[in-house]
This record gives structure tokens, sequence and C-alpha cells, in this order.
């Protein structure tokens, strides 16, 4: 299908959900919109306003500029499907038994959309879901969660040509154009429909998540730039050097769609009015350490952007390094539209933190990954402080860094007697944590391939 007759179709679907008499009744003026981007496996580091001057972002750091940029965000659980069951329910996968990859978000749980529904938002879904149970798609309608828009596919990541399926239709449209941009058209456009009323809309983007691909425009940006790897990757090939380059092509391809989304709400008159979030599940290792993708406990794979804009509620040129973490999104982003928070949310809200009403920020966050059937990961746990992390596979100390000392974490000081007080602290507030969040899942999984670092970097 052409991509104007995709949009069309979105723009039938997004007309046909109804606006019910609890969303008439609720001003538009009292409530603030969200609109919530995330991409897929974009690390903090390739950004910016994070310090990157090799990558390309001046919409998003322009956003950072407007709003409050966390530079530790903190995947809790870095991997698709575990992040997206935290961001919908604000609980740890042990809780709702979203472990992995590819497991379905019981019907049980209460999501961000029901809690948004019942206030009287309209709310909308675009992108990647992922928590259908299985790696296939359609999604089942009853799968939905209370979203009354969405354009969806569960999980692929052809971002040229991708498939959706809209609202509850059973057959799925297959659209010509780079992923990303036909997102953001259907963003746009959801936008422009719902501007009279409050609305909850979630765009989850496919790149920068492999194959590391982009269109021409973008990726000709970047020749003759000299890319440099992180300090802490090992000499390997030029092809997988040219991952770098057609990774941050990406990561400017969607910067330009949060332009493009940031000047609709300009132009639409909303901008004042709605709190503008991006941000991504997980990060990619592209490297670092010798390893690839996500599912470890180094910071490419767990530290992610996190960029929120609400004028007049949260001073703008803020750079924060407080943490957060994934499973503090869903009661934040309910605190800060006031909305009823579950008593089961397993997060912190920090809506008061953030927009400067409370001193009160998390201390640390818990990391945790579990074995995948023979995927990329392996059961450990972990926690992250702003000066250390901390991490142990099965039973054994694993990792140990200064982040103050050692931010590109060259030296593992987890074998080192000198440390033993600190590894000793921080493995006994982990297993504290544990007890506090209930995890007693089994450690049985095994080592992700040894560390490959040159003795000199």
């Amino acid at each position: 299908m052409k991509r104007r007759d995709f949009l069309k179709a979105a723009a039938a679907g997004i007309t046909a959900t109804a606006v019910t008499p609890a969303l008439l009744a609720v001003d538009q003026k009292t409530r603030p919109n969200v609109v919530f981007l995330f991409a897929d496996q974009m690390r903090a580091h390739d950004l910016g306003c994070m310090g990157n001057s090799q990558v390309i972002t001046p919409h998003l750091d322009k956003l950072a500029s407007e709003g409050l940029l966390v530079k530790n965000m903190i995947a809790a659980s870095p991997v698709c499907t575990p992040y997206r069951g935290q961001l919908l329910t604000g609980r740890y996968g042990h809780a709702t038994g979203v472990v992995h990859n590819d497991i379905k978000l019981p019907n049980s749980e209460i999501t961000i959309a029901d809690q948004m529904t019942e206030a009287g938002y309209h709310t909308g879904y675009i992108g990647k879901w992922h928590l259908a149970g299985h790696r296939n798609n359609p999604v089942a309608k009853e799968d939905r969660r209370n979203w009354n828009f969405w354009a969806v596919r569960n999980c692929s990541h052809a971002h040229f040509e991708p498939e959706y399926w809209i609202n509850d239709e059973t057959e799925a449209v297959t659209v010509d154009g780079w992923e990303p941009e036909v997102q953001t058209d259907v963003a746009i456009k959801y936008i422009r429909k719902h501007r009279d009323h409050p609305f909850f809309l979630a765009v989850s983007y496919g790149p920068p998540h492999n194959p590391y691909e982009a269109p021409e425009r973008f990726v000709n940006q970047y020749q003759g730039r000299e890319l440099k790897d992180r300090p802490n990757v090992p000499p390997r090939s030029e092809k997988d050097k040219d991952q770098l380059l057609h990774y941050d092509a990406m990561v400017t391809s969607l910067d330009e769609c949060v332009g493009r989304i940031s000047k609709e709400l300009e132009q639409s008159g909303l901008s004042d009015n709605t709190i503008f979030v991006f941000t991504s599940d997980h990060g990619d290792m592209l490297g670092s350490q010798g390893h690839r993708l996500k599912q470890r406990p180094w910071e490419e794979s767990i530290n992610v952007p996190f960029i929120i804009r609400q004028p007049g509620k949260i001073k703008a040129d803020q750079e924060r390094d407080w943490i957060v973490s994934s499973v503090d999104l869903m009661p934040t982003l309910l605190g800060l539209c006031d909305v009823n928070i579950p008593d089961k949310v397993q997060g912190i809200d920090q809506s008061n933190v953030f927009q400067g009403k409370s001193t009160e920020k998390r201390d640390s966050a818990f990391l945790f990954n579990t074995h995948n059937g023979g995927g990329p990961g392996c059961d450990w746990r972990g926690i992250r402080t702003k000066d250390w992390v901390y991490a142990y596979h099965m039973e054994d100390d694993w990792i140990l860094y200064d982040l103050n000392k050692d931010p590109f974490q060259l030296n593992n000081l987890v074998g080192q007697s000198k440390y033993k007080p600190t590894r000793d602290k921080l493995r006994n507030r982990l297993e504290s944590m544990r007890k506090e969040l209930g995890e007693t899942l089994p450690l049985n999984g095994r080592l992700p391939d040894p560390i490959r670092l040159p003795k000199k970097v």
C-alpha cells in the first residue's frame, strides 16, 4: 500500500474511535496531553545532549534544552518485552510474569491505558507491541488493552515496508517507506484529531534496533565524518565499524521525527499543555566489552535516553544525574496527569521530583535479566547507583565498576580485595531489594561469551 493510502486508512481508524462521555466531561485545559515516544535499542550515549558530538541530534538536543534531561535513566530489564510490560504496568517482570521476550502480558494486569481511559483520556498506540506472547503478527483483539486507537505490529524489524494492523482489522497493511516516518505521519494525524480533548499517545519506534540500515539521506549526513568507537570496544573489522555509522543514521532519522511532532504540537497550540517524552526500551552494546545487542549489565545496555518537557511545570534546561528506573515511567506519567496510580505498582512516582516539589529521589535501580531459552542473555541480577554498578551471574560475582573514575567500565573491580567492602555492601543492598520486591526466581542460566578487551585501550 502506498504511504498516502495507508495514512487515509489510519485517519479513518482514528476517526472511528469514539469520544466517550467521560472524555467529553474532561476539560482540555485541566488535563495535560501526553506524547510518549520511545525508540527500540537506543543507548543514551548516542545523543548530542549527552556529550556525543559525533551524532546528529539537533531536535532532541533542543528538546532537552526545553525540559529535563535525566542522565541516569536505567532499563531495569534491558530487553524489549519486559520493558514494555514495565511501561504499561509499573511492575517488574517477575511480578507480571513477563521476564523475557515473547511472553504475553496477562490480561489481569492494570495498564496505563486502563487508568488513562478511566480518567477521561483518549489513548493511542502506534508501532511495535511485542506483548502478544509470540513473535508473530497480528495481535489478538482482546490484547489491545484499552487503547482506543492503535496501528501496530507485534514484533518485526522490517524498517522499510512495515506491516500494520489498524484497530480491529484482521488484514495487515504493508506500507511503503521508512517506518519511523510512517509512524510519525500517523501520530501527527492523531494529534490533529484529538487536539480538543485530552489524549495519551505512545509511539514505539523500531530503529535503531538492528538490522543497521537507514535511508540514504540520513546515511549521507555521516559521510566523511570520523566516527570513533567507545574506548571499551576492542579492535574490530571495518564491516562492524560500519554498524555505528548506520546506527547513528537511524538515530538521526528519529531525531527528525521528534522535530516534526514537536512542530505539530506548537502549530496546534498544544505545546504548553503537553507532556512530551523521548526515551528507549534498552540500549545496544555495539561491540563494547566485546558484546553485541542488549541484556547486559554494562552502561551501553542499561543506560537509555530520557528527556521530558512540560512547560510551566518542569523547569527547562535541566541536566540531572538522578536515578530513574523504567518501572517508574507508568506511575510518574500518571502522577504528572493527576491520575490514580494502582496499589500494585512497584515503580516510584517521580512526578514531584521532576516538577521540583520534592527532593526524595531514588538512590538505586534494580537490574534483572533471566535466561531466554538459548538467547543472547543469561540469568543475572544487579544494582545501579549514581556511583557504582554491581551484578552477579547465578551465585558468582560478575562485575563491579566505579562509574565516576571509570565511566567506560574498563577496570572490573569485582575480584579486588580492596573493593570487597563496596562489593559486599552493594550485594547486600541488592539482596534486600530482591526480598522487598518479592523476586525469588532461580538463577540457572549461563554466562555470555567472555569479555575480550585489548590489554591497553
